[in-house]
């Protein structure tokens, strides 16, 4: 079996554990691990843990032996490893607990992983704890060596001033690429402002304001006639003939 299944195998067992024991304590004698049920550690350090036993506080049962051992992830168990607890007095007859804290110092390799218990010995009884898994790892975060970190950094500014190099180069094309077209656009549309084919010639625009402009009062003075004035000496009222020969002078 592989060993990340067997971690995860060794995990739900100690989370059942937990559970069936917190569902069913009662009254009397019992052993409860006080620490989180997963803990991780590093190889060659120590680990420190608390179990507290809890039980009638009558001469049977005053008088126990502490101990904790574990199970690897083959599922071989370890030798007991007894250690003392914290007395205290109680009330006769009454429930009364204990702290039992112990440090694991043998956690030389990842093969120290494993579910470890607490265990309390009564003469007649036997109580053991729910388990916590401890993961052992050979070992921690490590920072990278300083020259690859240098050369990393090296790389990373030197992709990024290529980057900028490229990017400038073209923008700058793009704008004269823009300014080239408007050159020609230009180009294109100036022989149409001077006169073209598609314009009116000078002569001509300038014949047309002329016609439209007024026209001197003498002329009007003849289309109109003398609008029922009697004319001056010595000039005689046109006919038909001479008002048509106006007109078409103009």
């Amino acid at each position: 079996m592989h060993q990340s299944t067997k971690v995860i195998c060794a995990l739900a067992a100690a989370a059942a554990a937990a559970a069936l024991q917190v569902a069913g304590a009662l009254r009397g004698q019992f052993v409860t691990h006080l620490d989180a049920p997963i803990q991780v550690t590093l190889a060659h350090q120590n680990l420190s843990l608390v179990c507290k036993v809890t039980y009638q506080n009558t001469p049977t049962f005053k008088n126990y032996r502490f101990s904790y051992y574990h199970i690897d992830l083959e599922g071989r168990q370890s030798p007991s490893t007894f250690t003392s607890c914290r007395t205290s007095p109680g009330l006769e007859n009454q429930t009364h607990w204990e702290l039992c804290p112990f440090t694991l110092i043998e956690l030389h390799d990842v093969s120290a992983t494993g579910t470890y218990y607490c265990q309390a010995q009564w003469s007649s009884i036997t109580k053991t704890g729910s388990g916590i898994f401890v993961l052992v790892r050979d070992s921690g975060y490590k920072e990278p060596p300083e020259g690859p970190k240098k050369l990393l950094l090296l790389t990373f500014t030197g992709l990024l001033t290529v980057l900028s190099i490229l990017g400038t180069g073209l923008l700058l094309w793009k704008a004269k690429k823009q300014r080239s077209s408007a050159r020609k656009l230009l180009k294109q549309k100036a022989p149409g402002r001077a006169g073209g084919s598609t314009g009116a010639k000078p002569d001509q625009a300038g014949s047309i304001y002329t016609a439209l402009q007024p026209h001197q009062p003498d002329a009007y003075d003849c289309l109109r006639g003398d609008g029922g004035r009697p004319a001056p000496q010595g000039q005689r009222r046109e006919g038909p003939e001479e008002l048509n020969a106006i007109y078409e002078n103009f």
